[in-house]
């Protein structure tokens, strides 16, 4: 189908509401590689994949066949999508990825044995006139606010000057697999960061069939984590589920998805994923993954 068909089939879809709110997707015009080049899409979206919502700052690695790993940039980087074109002269399986693409840190303090998100700083509002001030005695019988939450959240003028503070960086995967004639292996995973480890040929995939993946951090495995998966689909399409049932890891990080339908596929997962616990430290880095595949008849 031509890139732009596609983008134009895929972009009229109602927004899906979801735990993560934005993810990376790189789009390419075809997966069944026939001529010498393959224009692609990359960007993030809120929508999972079918409409891009936003663009971030990024550049890219092709990996060859052959093993070697060629660096590119966009051909085009539009407020919403990036746009980029490589070569594929030889047959066989290329990994494209996204490069040093790092979202807005996030800062934290540690306040009062809780780790509050700091909130920058807002331009003053316009004060109200106060309301007179209920006398003592009868604001102590006033009763407290039912299931009140602790704070998760603190200014950033309020953070105690000896507050300990941490920086986390927000680092954006996006990747997919194409090829050329006969697949060829794909490449071993690098033992560093959020991974998920292909156990099916990514272009492979035949619907009534699954995708075993393993996922990984820091080449160890990820139990129980969460990963959503989201089907590409026509406005004019009578299957209106778009969101598929999420899958969990098992104890060795090991994941199943099964296609029942041709079509296009987002892969997503966020590591670490968000944690209640405003006691437990957050991790330095986290990560937002996506990984675009193709489903066969």
């Amino acid at each position: 189908m031509n890139h732009w068909l596609k983008i134009a089939l895929l972009s009229s879809l109602p927004v899906l509401s979801h735990a993560h709110t934005v993810s990376p997707f790189i789009l390419p015009d075809v997966f069944d590689i026939k001529g010498s080049n393959v224009s692609l899409q990359s960007g993030m979206t809120v929508e999972k994949f079918f409409t891009p919502t936003g663009n971030f700052k990024t550049s890219y690695i092709l990996t060859q066949p052959n093993g070697q790993q060629l660096p590119f940039e966009a051909a085009a980087s539009l407020k919403r999508f990036n746009v980029a074109e490589i070569e594929t002269a030889a047959d066989g399986t290329y990994r494209i990825q996204t490069k040093d693409a790092v979202g807005n840190s996030g800062k934290y303090a540690l306040v009062d044995g809780r780790w509050l998100r700091v909130r920058p700083m807002r331009a003053p509002m316009p004060q109200a006139p106060k309301a007179p001030e209920a006398p003592k005695a009868e604001a102590a019988k006033a009763p407290a606010a039912a299931n009140a939450q602790p704070p998760r959240m603190i200014a950033a003028d309020q953070v105690p000057a000896n507050a300990q503070t941490l920086e986390v960086k927000n680092v954006f995967i996006a990747e997919t697999y194409i090829s050329k004639g006969k697949p060829s292996a794909i490449p071993a995973p690098s033992n560093q960061g959020f991974e998920l480890k292909l156990l099916t040929h990514p272009n492979e995939l035949y619907s009534g069939e699954s995708l075993k993946a393993q996922v990984l951090f820091n080449g160890k495995a990820v139990p129980n984590a969460e990963v959503d998966i989201f089907k590409g689909a026509s406005s004019l399409s009578t299957d209106k589920t778009k969101e598929l049932p999420a899958v969990k890891s098992n104890a060795k990080g090991e994941i199943e998805i099964k296609f029942e339908q041709a079509g296009i596929y987002l892969i997503t997962a966020a590591y670490p994923e968000a944690n209640p616990d405003n006691s437990k430290k957050p991790q330095a880095e986290s990560f937002t993954y996506g990984l675009t595949v193709e489903v066969i008849e």
